[in-house]
């Protein structure tokens, strides 16, 4: 189905338009769609979380999947500064608006486990034959 393909082009939009200055700050920075890894975690660390996203836009019949409201929560985990995932979180949200995602979830702060880490959710309507 063309819903599972969302996460990971979201993923690799947010990859290749993250701002080769940061990219160059931030050498090992890591950007996945897994909450769990077997290898040494990297920080900053980028997690985009495909969350609960409701069909939209059904017909009559019920039998074909038109459109979605893809819903997202990106969390930047960072070990060393606020202001480094701060940083990080406030590009992935321009890059989050440059594919037409509305911000609905301001990021905050959920910092725990001597590790600073910034919350956000986005959401947009996506139909089947739209393109991020």
């Amino acid at each position: 189905m063309w819903t599972s393909d969302i996460p990971s082009i979201v993923l690799t939009k947010i990859k290749h338009g993250f701002s080769s200055k940061l990219k160059t700050k931030y050498p090992d920075i890591n950007f996945t769609t897994s909450d769990n890894s077997k290898t040494t975690a990297k920080f900053p660390t980028v997690y985009v979380n495909k969350l609960s996203s409701p069909e939209q836009g059904q017909d009559l019949e019920g039998t074909e999947l038109h459109a979605i409201l893809a819903t997202f929560q990106i969390e930047v985990t960072d070990n060393v500064s606020q202001s480094r995932a701060n940083e990080v979180i406030d590009e992935v949200m321009r890059i989050m608006k440059t594919m037409r995602f509305q911000i609905v979830g301001d990021p905050h702060t959920d910092n725990r486990d001597n590790a600073y880490r910034y919350v956000m959710r986005c959401r947009r309507m996506i139909g089947a034959l739209d393109t991020l």
